[in-house]
């Protein structure tokens, strides 16, 4: 049986009353869901609850999936959504709180000086895989949500553009502008740190 027709089968249980069916979704596409609110996120606790808001989402709205889709591009699209209002309203909190870079910071192992770190190793750091991974994840994180949504779906999630337009609603074409776009501010952005390497 095909991954669409066994979808397709669990919800027909599930709108019948079955709700272990739904719970076998969930255990099919639980992992799928975390590691995309993660790498939009880049919060685990973030994710964590993101993850669990789409799939109450999905429990509340389920009945109403017509089945023009996959399951899958149903799940990634709130998932996408619901990543992209989180991502709003930690933007709306960063704007309504003012730091003093002269105030300490309470930290587990006591106070410390608040400083700003510029992300950014020096020539003569040395660098690990994990540091670059670290580096261009911030650098993604970086873009505007409609390039990075972009990136994770078509550079981590490594889906086609077909179904990265039919998550995001829109065309093909923008797709691969919107990718184009994001990889040459990816280029701009790292261009310096990757010249001292």
């Amino acid at each position: 049986m095909s991954n669409h027709s066994d979808d397709i089968r669990l919800i027909e249980e599930f709108t019948r009353g079955a709700h272990a069916a739904f719970n076998k979704i969930v255990l099919k596409y639980q992992d799928m869901v975390f590691n995309v609110c993660m790498k939009m996120l880049r919060d685990r606790n973030d994710a964590l609850d993101v993850s669990q808001d789409v799939f109450v989402s999905l429990y509340r709205h389920l009945k109403e999936f017509r089945g023009d889709s996959l399951l899958s591009t149903y799940l990634y699209r709130i998932c996408m959504n619901m990543c992209k209002n989180r991502l709003r309203s930690r933007a709306r909190l960063r704007r309504n709180v003012a730091y003093s870079l002269d105030s300490p910071v309470e930290a587990a192992g006591g106070v410390m000086r608040r400083e700003i770190d510029s992300g950014m190793p020096t020539p003569r750091d040395e660098t690990s895989d994990k540091e670059r991974r670290k580096i261009v994840r911030d650098t993604v994180d970086s873009l505007k949500t409609e390039y990075k949504e972009i990136v994770v779906l078509k550079e981590f999630e490594q889906l086609k553009y077909n179904e990265i337009a039919a998550i995001l609603k829109i065309d093909i074409g923008t797709v691969k502008s919107r990718l184009a776009r994001a990889r040459a501010e990816l280029r701009q952005k790292l261009k310096d740190y990757y010249e001292w390497m």
